[in-house]
């Protein structure tokens, strides 16, 4: 099996597995945000690939051949690795840790691979994944990264980065993908993050189009998920373009997962290292700083 099959294959593995539970292209494209002509799109190119037929289709129902059993269990297991790994960071040892609340999709695509980098800080870190701002009041979490523009009143700010809007795309739906070229925009479908439209941060296609002064008129569609991670993931697997951010995005560009087309757009949002005044007063707090900024410099 050669590189590209086996990127092809990492890539496709959330719809893989989404398949093998509900033995449905649509249910699994319900599940995974997406239309079922997408999944059954990737399937067809994704089987092409391998040279193998993975689903065996009627009109009453879908099943797995010999080949499909296999990537799909290891499609399973590929995507139950992040989810236990999550639980046992946030099940560590809390003693001499910092309990430290980020989004699931700053974890995924930014954090958790930057994550081991703060043992040379005298760190250790216990992270609390979840998408709503953490209630400090309840003494579960001792700091937070937010993305947004600010103040939280009562507790400490730090400043940790701008942020840019950045619309990309996988490289295998563009051979030479132009940052000044705007007519691409009305080739692909647009991925967007709902909470982008309703949180503050102007983290949306419509503000985007603003910014550069294009309509939106000419889009052919535009395909909604819950989380920025899922939307970057759906731009990865080749089903439109991704409007990506500052921190999520950084990876999958330096891997050649994603490639940009057209501008940057500035944002009034900024990601926000947030604590009680009083932690923010200790020696642990001053050490994630020094770490945080590290990892942005």
């Amino acid at each position: 099996m050669n590189e590209s099959q086996l990127n092809r294959l990492t890539q496709a593995a959330p719809m893989l597995a989404a398949i093998a539970r509900e033995l449905s292209f649509t249910r699994a494209a319900e599940q995974l945000g997406i239309q079922q002509s997408a999944v059954s799109h990737r399937i067809r190119t994704l089987e092409q690939t391998l040279g193998l037929r993975l689903f065996e289709r009627t009109t009453r129902e879908l099943r797995l051949t010999p080949a499909g059993k296999i990537v799909c269990d290891a499609a399973q297991q590929a995507v139950a690795i992040w989810p236990k790994a999550l639980e046992q960071l946030t099940r560590l040892d809390a003693q001499e840790q910092i309990r430290l609340s980020v989004s699931s999709s700053l974890a995924m695509k930014w954090l958790i691979p930057q994550l081991s980098s703060c043992a040379q800080f005298g760190l250790s870190i216990a992270l609390n994944v979840e998408d709503q701002h953490s209630d400090f009041s309840l003494g579960n979490i001792d700091a937070a990264i937010r993305f947004g523009t600010g103040p939280y009143p009562g507790l400490h700010t730090v400043h940790l980065c701008h942020s840019q809007m950045q619309p990309v795309i996988s490289p295998r739906l563009i051979e030479q993908p132009s940052a000044q070229s705007e007519e691409i925009f009305s080739h692909f479908a647009l991925l967007s993050d709902r909470r982008g439209e309703r949180d503050g941060t102007q983290f949306y296609w419509g503000h985007y189009f603003e910014q550069i002064n294009l309509g939106t008129k000419h889009s052919p569609e535009q395909v909604f998920f819950d989380r920025a991670d899922l939307m970057l993931q759906a731009a990865i697997n080749g089903l439109g373009i991704g409007l990506g951010r500052t921190l999520l995005i950084e990876e999958d560009l330096k891997s050649g997962f994603l490639s940009c087309v057209g501008p940057k757009v500035k944002t009034d949002a900024s990601y926000w290292l947030v604590s009680t005044p009083d932690f923010a007063q200790t020696e642990r707090h001053a050490q994630l700083r020094h770490w945080l900024k590290s990892l942005l410099s």
